[in-house]
């Protein structure tokens, strides 16, 4: 059978043995494990990927569509309702002061606590606009659109804070320590590979072979896939990791955003429009909900495969970029993988990862709509 089909029936008995759901799940490939050297700003970079139209994701192949830079350019194309400009109201450099003020408490605060925030500040160093600046500040958070884009100050003005998420590496360490262990299990002769009634409706945009970046029509992956063969794979913590947006995201603006078309809110003549952005080609048509993560994986694939000595020096010799299922080549952050040949005939692949280092197997999505809270018919209303 095509490598295709392996690759639809290894989602189908993931998602049924994990608890997880066909019409959000989406498999990382490679899975990617996060340590702490890479901590909060790795983990968020997955949640900040906007996840392609397919039943997997290259999380290394998809940059370039990321929801804070999408959402900035959204909020650039808005025309707030209030009138207020805060840089006349309190100074240009009371607001670069101000801001940088914002951009050094950890965490950035959400536009609605600016007001107060910025009288206590002024008190003491712009006393003279604290009142002005505070009826200012909270005559513009009103406003959704308006407080949303003084929320995204701190992240814009140079050096610029990097989006963050309300929960990060710490918590996922506490969260994962107290999840459940889970298993799954694949067979090539019984296992569905019927994805047509999917999220994305069997659509893919990454089909690696028997190793990472392989081909999967190479001829060592053809071979593999034609054979029966068995995916045994646990789990010592699954956990579906979930957490917000910081103070850069404000959700009432970007509901309004999509909610209307024309203008008011979007700016007549500007290039960032409601099309390009939510329609059919736009940039932000789906969002990571949350993240799959697990740790102490074990993992065995057996396929009733013969190999010649050269194919399975070929293997071997690829096998440290990381071979099919999860891809995660050997000695990344603890992970091993392994691959034996057994005289009578057969393949034997068996990958594991180390106890508390969290891997991110798969993200859920939601279409934009629904993430905000719309449907078509509501959003036409």
């Amino acid at each position: 059978m095509p490598f295709i089909t392996v690759q639809n029936q290894l989602y189908n008995a993931l998602v049924e043995g994990l608890g997880q759901s066909n019409q959000t799940f989406q498999l990382l490939q490679p899975a990617a494990p996060i340590t702490s050297d890479g901590g909060d700003r790795f983990l968020w970079s997955f949640l900040n990927n906007i996840p392609p139209l397919s039943l997997d994701q290259n999380y290394t192949q998809s940059g370039g569509n990321q929801l804070f830079s999408d959402y900035k350019g959204v909020l650039s194309a808005l025309r707030p309702a209030t009138k207020v400009d805060i840089k006349q109201e309190i100074g240009q450099e009371n607001f670069e002061n101000f801001v940088k003020y914002l951009q050094s408490l950890k965490p950035i605060p959400p536009a609605n606590q600016f007001p107060d925030v910025f009288f206590n500040w002024a008190m003491v160093n712009a006393p003279d606009v604290a009142q002005q600046g505070a009826s200012a500040y909270a005559a513009i958070i009103l406003d959704p659109i308006g407080g949303a884009q003084q929320a995204l100050m701190p992240y814009m003005q140079r050096p610029p804070a990097p989006p963050d998420w309300v929960r990060g590496y710490d918590a996922l360490l506490q969260d994962l320590s107290q999840a459940p262990r889970r298993a799954f299990e694949m067979r090539s002769a019984t296992t569905s590979s019927d994805v047509s009634r999917t999220w994305s409706s069997g659509r893919r945009s990454v089909l690696f072979g028997l190793w990472r970046s392989s081909e999967s029509t190479e001829r060592l992956s053809e071979y593999f896939s034609q054979s029966e063969l068995t995916v045994s794979a646990s789990f010592g913590h699954l956990l579906n990791f979930q957490t917000n947006a910081g103070a850069w995201y404000g959700s009432s603006a970007l509901g309004t955003a999509y909610a209307k078309k024309g203008d008011p809110p979007w700016r007549s003549g500007s290039a960032i429009t409601w099309d390009n952005t939510f329609g059919a080609s736009g940039n932000i048509q789906r969002v990571a909900i949350n993240l799959m993560v697990a740790d102490t994986m074990e993992i065995t694939v057996a396929a009733k495969t013969s190999y010649s000595q050269q194919d399975q020096q070929t293997i071997r010799g690829n096998a440290g970029f990381g071979l099919w299922p999860f891809y995660n080549g050997r000695g990344e952050y603890g992970m091993t993988t392994n691959t034996q040949f057994s005289g009578s005939g057969g393949t034997t692949i068996t990958t594991a990862s180390a106890p508390g280092v969290p891997v991110v197997i798969g993200v859920n999505v939601l279409p934009i709509g629904r993430f905000l809270g719309y449907t078509p018919a509501a959003r036409e209303q």
